[in-house]
């Protein structure tokens, strides 16, 4: 798959860890502080789930829960694994410079089982190689006679901040691949409550 919507890829994801619906995934959302670097809605969430169940990638059912008003759980389906396996190696969010969209493929790297280890690591061998070249083309970038000799202007000034960035970020995917390597993609598998939605399990 070549391009792959974050969003979506958190959605079907997050749907994929257990049946959930759209409250519980703003709550988890929100408890663990994904809202940092996903932003989402609770209306969006809700377009979302409607259209990967038009697709059939989820199934959605209603469910009453004693006096608590119905809801409606999605599941995951068997074309929506397979279609999340396919987004978590897609190029387009390997490639993305909003790193919050690689943030996304990287916590469902972490949530889901759908990749085998060794192919959870080398999408992080490929966003590695990624930032590698943009740092290189940064680097000859700053030292291009128009920046050398120029003023210190706008253009030099963002140049520095992508740059700052981009090693940032270079230096954060190292320590996540030497984390993994030591401890194991396990070790980043996060665990979700089910006290609000007993009716649910894992």
């Amino acid at each position: 798959m070549e391009r792959a919507s974050a969003k979506e890829l958190f959605i079907l994801g997050r749907v994929s860890i257990r049946p959930t619906y759209g409250h519980e995934i703003m709550r988890t959302l929100r408890e663990s502080r994904a809202d940092l670097w996903v932003e989402l809605s609770e209306k969006h969430v809700y377009y979302i789930l409607r259209k990967l169940d038009r697709e059939g990638l989820v199934t959605e059912k209603g469910e009453r829960s004693g006096k608590l008003p119905a809801r409606n759980v999605y599941t995951i389906t068997e074309a929506g694994c397979s279609t999340l396996a396919e987004m978590m190696v897609a190029d387009s969010l390997v490639r993305a410079v909003p790193y919050s969209e690689f943030d996304v493929l990287l916590g469902m790297l972490a949530y889901t089982d759908l990749l085998d280890d060794a192919a959870k690591s080398e999408v992080l061998r490929r966003r590695r190689e990624v930032l590698q070249e943009q740092l290189d083309g940064l680097a000859e970038a700053t030292e291009g006679s128009a920046f050398a000799s120029g003023p210190d202007g706008f253009p030099r000034l963002m140049l520095a901040k992508v740059l700052r960035n981009v090693t940032a970020e270079l230096e954060w995917i190292d320590s996540i691949a030497a984390h993994v390597a030591g401890s194991g993609w396990a070790s980043l598998k996060p665990t979700f409550s089910v006290a609000d939605h007993p009716s649910i399990t894992h």
